[in-house]
């Protein structure tokens, strides 16, 4: 029962941001910054006032509730179009986080119970994040530029990072989440088929960023056609699976998002930020 009452606080704060970035209006949202960093600081206290007695499955969940929920409030949205330089910094490394703990979880024999295909949606959205910031801001991410955050008296400070990653350059840890978040996707597709297909669809978003990377990695490499990465597709990743079939994509909703706007969510989804659900 307290597990449940735990669930049910972020659900709260989850919605209380979800039906104002996406629901409520079309208009820029004033002081943008100011209301996304306060309702990542409202998730960030719920999270550290989980008791210390909460069993290690439940931390997990919670966690990666946590930073799934960062990314999804800091992306583009209805009333706040634009991500600002830390704002991408911040998605970079919480999906980085995100995918190394999912990774681990997809992994491990004994740690399913509490994962579903709507998991496999929820690593396609943050791993199309991950992405398009990544194909926006590369020289500042890759080259671990930390953006300065003006901060304005009687808000909160913006989010923090994650803890440092130790010596690794941001292209291997780069490379390594891509890699990871395909992995995540074709281990699902082994129980889940439409898994399957945001596989193929994330594969044809992050080939051109692949090899973006590879080249940083190996500047004086001449690529021979064997080893080269496959051709750059250029069409929206939502053409690549637009077979899908429209049933599919009602799926992409979190289970706190409301049900009339996913249609028009999924239209917008050609922006340089990849599928927004909802």
């Amino acid at each position: 029962m307290d597990t449940a009452l735990t669930l049910f606080q972020l659900r709260y704060i989850q919605s209380s941001w979800y039906q104002e970035l996406f629901q409520s209006s079309r208009d820029p949202l004033p002081n943008a910054s100011h209301y996304v960093w306060q309702m990542c600081h409202d998730m960030r206290e719920w999270f550290d006032s989980l008791p210390d007695t909460l069993p290690g499955a439940f931390r997990d969940l919670f966690e990666l509730e946590l930073l799934y929920s960062y990314v999804y409030c800091l992306a583009p949205s209805c009333r706040v179009l634009t991500v600002s330089a830390y704002g991408k910094t911040l998605i970079f490394e919480y999906s980085i986080t995100y995918m190394q703990k999912m990774y681990q979880i997809t992994k491990d024999p004994q740690n399913k119970a509490f994962y579903t295909y709507h998991d496999a949606l929820r690593v396609y959205f943050v791993g199309s994040q991950f992405n398009a910031v990544l194909t926006e801001s590369q020289d500042q991410l890759l080259n671990r530029i930390i953006p300065f955050e003006q901060l304005i008296p009687g808000s909160p400070p913006p989010p923090p990072l994650p803890p440092s990653s130790g010596g690794a350059n941001n292209i291997d840890r780069s490379t390594t989440c891509i890699v990871q978040i395909k992995e995540i996707l074709r281990t699902y597709g082994e129980r889940w088929d439409d898994s399957n297909a945001l596989l193929s669809s994330f594969e044809s978003q992050a080939q051109p960023v692949l090899s973006s990377l590879y080249h940083r990695k190996n500047p004086f490499d001449g690529l021979s056609p064997q080893n080269s990465p496959p051709a750059f597709l250029s069409q929206s990743s939502f053409d690549t699976v637009s077979n899908y079939g429209s049933h599919g994509w009602q799926h992409l909703s979190p289970p706190f998002s409301g049900n009339d706007g996913g249609q028009e969510n999924v239209n917008r989804s050609r922006s340089p930020y990849g599928p927004q659900i909802g």
